[in-house]
């Protein structure tokens, strides 16, 4: 796999090199999506909790039931601007506001937003908040089980603006509470034997503590130079600490240091990304027989410099990352390129781009239980490296109202991990005895290494600007070495999503999204694979402002009641509907 890595990067350097010479500056007011990022898509979101969309810009808080995805990156459809160089901008922060809402599922919500507007020197805002619901969920044995959550949340923002530098300042808090309450098959006065144990242990035993809890403290500030003019060197760096800790005993604690300039030479432009993490991970004794927990220490350190080369219609990026993990679960360096080619083909119509890239990614406690909170809490994921990704795409304007994007992307990976649940024997695995498997409803990761191939594609139409339409999918193709399907990942994945402003006093939302089947592993069929359904969620929502104080909502998700399963075991709320009173200030 190595040496297939190091020919191909050979190739791409010397593709590059050929073609510099023939390429020209870009045309940057052409009106292309974005500049491109390469990354694998996230599955779409299917809503099991309304999504409220109102005058009012919600903190995002965790929810137990958002798809997630083993691959460090995500596919989220966003508006389509013009490419051009951004400089640091004031933000408009709204009014401050209280919001109240309820919903069934015995759902409640509350939020409080305080905002200092924007003033000469800095801004200042504050959000508060809190969502719960206390509904049953009807398991695959046709028992209900209580599946109850609860999130509170708290963001400080501040910035202060000097004459050419702005200040930031976040500080964040989670607080998360949920219920292991997936189907599992386990019985309690049943003996049961570990993988490589011919220590039967009762079942009662195997299963966890009902009750899970999740806290987590960020902090994060940034310095950054407002510059304006492209002939001048602009630079931003970030300093970051987190603090994680959950109800089983594990803690962590990381910090954060990244930073970037780029400086402008006659027609070049050099660059330097680079980046500093490191997490330090405690754990609790053993408990029970069921968990085997282990202390973990990991630092990574990343740098990327290139070269930038600017023409009439052609900007050409060269460059390497260079990254290195110190890590108890396993050390690992790479080296991989980074180039990237766009091309206008007509000017503010249509662009071509492709390239290459690598990149690691890390995989801490902390992260790896919010893209699964039913993981086992002895767990630790180890990083996945992606040492090779090549890619291409069109984007652009068919018209003033009408945007675009699709692309392909290709990729190899060594080590990512996917989620199975945990399984145990009713007889030592050496017996000659024949056995059972019975499986928990905690996951453990297995890792596999193969190469993944990613289609997609999104269109925007915005006709007026009262009406939105934005359209999205994406194929996702993996071939693995040694597992038989990529466990929980769907293949196919599509939405459509519509706003529209009636007038000043009404406005609605809407969205209908595909999720693809999925293949979750069941030791107990022949075949090892139990298909989860895929999934249509329907969603319509909207708001009636009746004063400038006060403004009503409302949102029904999941119309067609469809029932899913995010994770095998573990199905999520069916038709679910919220409203409630805005009240600003």
């Amino acid at each position: 796999m190595q040496t297939k890595y190091i020919k191909l990067v050979l190739v791409g350097l010397a593709f590059a090199s050929f073609n510099l010479h023939a390429q020209e500056e870009i045309n940057k007011d052409v009106k292309v999506v974005r500049e491109y990022t390469p990354t694998v898509s996230d599955a779409f979101k299917v809503n099991q909790m309304p999504d409220v969309k109102d005058s009012v810009t919600l903190r995002p808080s965790f929810n137990y039931r958002i798809i997630s995805t083993s691959v460090n990156a995500d596919y989220k459809p966003t508006l389509i601007n013009p490419a051009k160089i951004q400089t640091e901008q004031r933000e408009l922060l709204l009014k401050s506001y209280v919001k109240g809402g309820v919903g069934n599922y015995n759902a409640l919500l509350g939020e409080l937003g305080y905002n200092i507007l924007e003033s000469e020197p800095f801004l200042l805002g504050l959000n508060i908040g809190h969502t719960s619901s206390f509904g049953k969920l009807k398991l695959e044995d046709g028992e209900s089980a209580d599946a109850p959550m609860n999130d509170t949340y708290a963001n400080l923002g501040f910035k202060h603006f000097f004459d050419d530098k702005t200040l930031s300042v976040d500080l964040n808090f989670l607080h998360n509470i949920y219920h292991y309450y997936g189907y599992q098959t386990l019985v309690d006065e049943t003996d049961y034997y570990l993988p490589g144990s011919t220590d039967p242990v009762l079942g009662s035993d195997l299963k966890q503590d009902e009750r899970q809890r999740l806290s987590v403290f960020d902090m994060l500030i940034g310095l950054q130079n407002n510059v304006s003019d492209d002939n001048k060197t602009v630079y931003n760096a970030n300093f970051g600490f987190s603090s994680f800790g959950n109800v089983t005993g594990v803690k962590q604690n990381g910090f954060m240091l990244n930073g970037a300039v780029r400086h402008p030479v006659n027609d070049l432009i050099f660059s330097l990304e680079g980046k500093v993490q490191s997490f330090k991970t405690s754990v609790p004794d053993t408990i029970g027989a069921m968990y085997t927990f282990s202390d973990r220490k990991l630092t990574y350190i990343e740098a990327n410099p290139a070269v930038h080369f600017n023409f009439d219609n052609i900007n050409v990026k060269v460059g390497m990352v260079i990254g290195g993990q110190i890590d108890s679960e396993d050390d690992q360096f790479f080296v991989a390129p980074d180039i990237l080619a766009k091309l206008t083909v007509v000017e503010g119509i249509v662009a071509l781009y492709g390239g290459l890239n690598g990149n690691m990614n890390i995989n801490d406690y902390r992260s790896a239980v919010y893209e699964n909170p039913f993981l086992s809490p002895d767990a630790n994921i180890k990083s996945s490296m992606y040492g090779l990704n090549l890619f291409a795409g069109i984007e652009g304007n068919f018209s003033s109202s009408t945007s675009f994007s699709a692309g392909i992307e290709y990729s190899f990976f060594n080590d990512e991990h996917f989620y199975v649940n945990k399984y145990y024997s009713d007889q030592p695995e050496t017996s000659s005895s024949l056995f059972t498997y019975q499986y928990s409803n905690l996951f453990v990761p297995v890792y596999d290494d193969g190469n993944l191939l990613k289609v997609k594609g999104e269109l925007l139409f915005r006709p007026k600007k009262e009406i939105e339409l934005l359209l999205h999918g994406a194929y996702n193709g993996w071939n693995l070495d040694s597992e038989a399907a990529a466990w929980h990942e769907p293949e196919v994945e599509f939405g459509l999503k519509a706003s529209l402003n009636l007038n000043e006093f009404i406005s609605l939302n809407s969205s209908i999204g595909y999720l693809g089947e999925r293949k979750a592993y069941d030791r107990e069929l022949d075949d090892l694979q139990k298909t989860l359904n895929g999934v249509f969620d329907m969603n319509l929502g909207g708001e009636y402002r009746f004063s400038r104080q006060w403004t009503f909502w409302a949102n029904v998700n999941n119309i067609a009641a469809s029932k899913y399963y995010q994770w095998n075991g573990y199905p999520s709320q069916r038709l679910n509907m919220q409203a409630g009173i805005i009240y600003t200030f």
